[in-house]
C-alpha cells in the first residue's frame, strides 16, 4: 500500500494544483467503451419540515456524448439501517445534461407508502448507462481510480436522506479526542495506535443536519501518514438523520471514502467508529472542552 498511498498522494497534489476545482481529470480510457456520467450532487437531503422547498438534487452529464439513457434505482434503508427494499426503477434520463431531482412525495409513492413514513430514511442510488452502440456501463464496472477519486465526479452511486430538523446544540463545539485504530499499511508509523489525543472541532454548515468535523480520524492520519505528507488536520462531514449520526461525503487525502457511525451519549461524550475503504478502522472518544 505504501507506494499506492504515495502515488495516489502525488496524483492528487498535481491535479488540485493545475485544474480549475470543478474541472473533471477523467481518463476515458479507464470507461469501458468510453461510456461515462458524471454527477455533480447539489443537495443530498430533503428536510421533514420542508418538503415543499427541499429535494434530492444535482446534475448528470455524458461528458463523451455518447449515453443514449441512464436509468436511475434506488433502494429505501429504514428503521435505523435494520430494513431495506429491493432497488426499483426510479426513472431514466436521455438528455443531457440533465437538471435532477427528487421530492419525499415521489420516492414515497415509489415505495408504496406514505410520506411521513420516510421521515429519516436513507437513499441509496444506482444507475445504469446505456450506450448509443447499445453498451452497458455500471458502478461495478468503473475503475478503482474512478470509485475512489472523488474528483471524477462519477455518476453511477451516490445516497440521499430524508432529515428532520437538527438541533446544532447537541453536537457542535470543541473536543478533546482519544483515538484508539490499525492502519492495514505496514509502512504506517505508531501503528496500531493507543488513546492518541487530539483536539477536534465540531461546526455547523449552511445545511441544517450536516456539520464539519475538522478531523475525521481523530489525528490518527496525522499519526500514522506523515510519511505520505499528511500534516495537518483531514476534515470530513457528519450528517444527522432524524437523531442517526454518521458521516457522509467523507474522503481521505487518498481517495478513500470514510464511513463511521457518531454516536451521542448521555454523558454529553460523543463516539466515532470509523472504516475507510482501504480497511483501516478506529475509535475515537470526543470529550466536549466548551
Amino acid at each position: 500500500m505504501k507506494y499506492i498511498k504515495y502515488i495516489i498522494a502525488t496524483a492528487i497534489l498535481f491535479t488540485f494544483s493545475c485544474r480549475d476545482e470543478d474541472k473533471l481529470t477523467l481518463n476515458i480510457d479507464d470507461v469501458p467503451h468510453g461510456i461515462f456520467v458524471t454527477f455533480v450532487m447539489e443537495s443530498a437531503t430533503i428536510n421533514s419540515s420542508d418538503l415543499d422547498n427541499t429535494n434530492i438534487s444535482g446534475v448528470f452529464d455524458a461528458p463523451s456524448g455518447n449515453v443514449a439513457k441512464h436509468n436511475i434505482y434506488v433502494k429505501r434503508s429504514y428503521n435505523s439501517g435494520a430494513d431495506e427494499t429491493d432497488y426499483l426503477l426510479l426513472e431514466s434520463i436521455s438528455g443531457f445534461p440533465a437538471q435532477w431531482n427528487v421530492t419525499a412525495q415521489e420516492l414515497a409513492t415509489l415505495f408504496g407508502v406514505d410520506v411521513d413514513q420516510i421521515f429519516g430514511n436513507f437513499f441509496e442510488f444506482d444507475c445504469q448507462a446505456i450506450g448509443t452502440n447499445g453498451d452497458t456501463a455500471t458502478y461495478d464496472n468503473l475503475s478503482n481510480n474512478i470509485k475512489l477519486s472523488p474528483e471524477q465526479l462519477q455518476g453511477f452511486q451516490f445516497s440521499g436522506a430524508v432529515v428532520c430538523p437538527s438541533d446544532p446544540a447537541l453536537i457542535i463545539g470543541s473536543y478533546s479526542s482519544l483515538s484508539s485504530g490499525e492502519s492495514i499499511d505496514p509502512d504506517a508509523t505508531n501503528n496500531p495506535s493507543v488513546d492518541f489525543a487530539y483536539t477536534i472541532t465540531i461546526a455547523e454548515t449552511e445545511v441544517n443536519g450536516e456539520y464539519t468535523i475538522s478531523d475525521f480520524s481523530g489525528g490518527l492520519y496525522l499519526n500514522w501518514y506523515a510519511i505520505y505528507g499528511i500534516a495537518g488536520d483531514v476534515p470530513g462531514t457528519i450528517q444527522d438523520v432524524c437523531g442517526s449520526y454518521s458521516y457522509i461525503n467523507t474522503f481521505d487525502p487518498f481517495g478513500a471514502t470514510v464511513n463511521a457511525t457518531v454516536t451521542l451519549n448521555d454523558d454529553g461524550t460523543i463516539l466515532i467508529d470509523a472504516i475507510n475503504t482501504w480497511g483501516d478502522t478506529w475509535t475515537s472518544t470526543l470529550t466536549k472542552t466548551n
